[in-house]
């Protein structure tokens, strides 16, 4: 092989590793949309639950690995006894997308809010993470802390001190059955936000920020 036919295959191989990079890079933005549809979906029925059951209702993080749920992957839906104070599942747990977790959650997103975790760097989420969680029961099991958004029963988001909105940050990335977060992306993810005042759900992309 002459040096010329050389320098044509090591040109190929690299153009071919190049194109492979960008789909790959390419694929985990339609699972982060995926599992931004599947919060609004959550969200938008939790808040249907409290209004029409006239209590409180949540979408809830799990933050175990009990019956095999993936911690800050799975997620359910549930409602509020009003006698009894315990819960009800209303949409059993059920995981994002692949290559999809819950990062945090924060409060008045009105410009750009930056990830602080490293890139590549596993870690374990912890109670600060997320603004806000509950301890509770629901279907016969105690959970603690467990991260959510909950609804008042008129609609409205259940959020504290003076923040007006509440946003749950889906990131790209490996949750495991250890309770470990890995993000592969700090640019790819996605906000799904609520208000406190009329409870109003819509997901936002990075580029929709200041």
């Amino acid at each position: 092989m002459s040096l010329v036919e050389l320098l044509v295959v090591v040109a190929i191989i690299s153009m071919m590793a190049g194109l492979l990079a960008l789909g790959l890079k390419g694929m985990k933005a339609p699972a982060i949309q995926g599992a931004a549809s599947q919060v609004t979906s959550g969200l938008s029925l939790a808040r249907q639950l409290a209004i029409s059951k006239n209590t409180k209702a949540a979408l809830f993080i799990a933050n175990d690995t009990d019956n095999g749920r993936i911690p800050y992957r799975h997620w359910a839906v549930g409602y509020s006894n009003r006698l009894t104070g315990n819960w009800t599942v209303a949409k059993k747990w059920e995981p994002l997308p692949e290559g999809a977790f819950f990062l945090e959650s924060v409060t008045n997103t009105i410009t750009k809010p930056l990830i602080s975790k490293s890139l590549g760097q596993p870690f374990t989420p912890i109670a600060s993470d997320f603004v806000n969680s509950a301890t509770i029961t629901m279907d016969s099991k105690a959970f603690t802390s467990l991260p959510c958004i909950m609804f008042a029963s008129d609609g409205a988001a259940a959020i504290t001190g003076n923040a007006t909105a509440i946003a749950i940050r889906i990131a790209s990335g490996v949750a495991d059955t250890n309770g470990d977060v890995t993000l592969t992306s700090t640019n790819q993810y996605y906000f799904v936000e609520t208000d406190g005042i009329v409870g109003r759900i819509r997901m936002r992309a990075p580029e929709s920020y200041k």
